[in-house]
């Protein structure tokens, strides 16, 4: 058996990932699941006004 690089636990031959290390999957979950509760609580439309709101200040500021 091989030693993990990045957690140093014991693993299967090399080309097979670590089973302690999280995976790509994993994350991809975790950005999924950050991205729904963006949109749920209406952050997503908050950003977007300070934005806009932000734009119209500079606007006015070189005019």
């Amino acid at each position: 058996m091989a030693m993990c690089k990045k957690c140093g636990a014991q693993k299967r031959r090399w080309p097979r990932s670590c089973t302690r290390c999280p995976s790509a999957s994993d994350r991809g979950d975790a950005a999924t699941d950050a991205a729904e509760l963006v949109v749920e609580t209406g952050l997503l439309g908050w950003i977007g006004r300070a934005l806009m709101s932000m734009l119209r200040l500079i606007g006015r500021a070189v005019d």
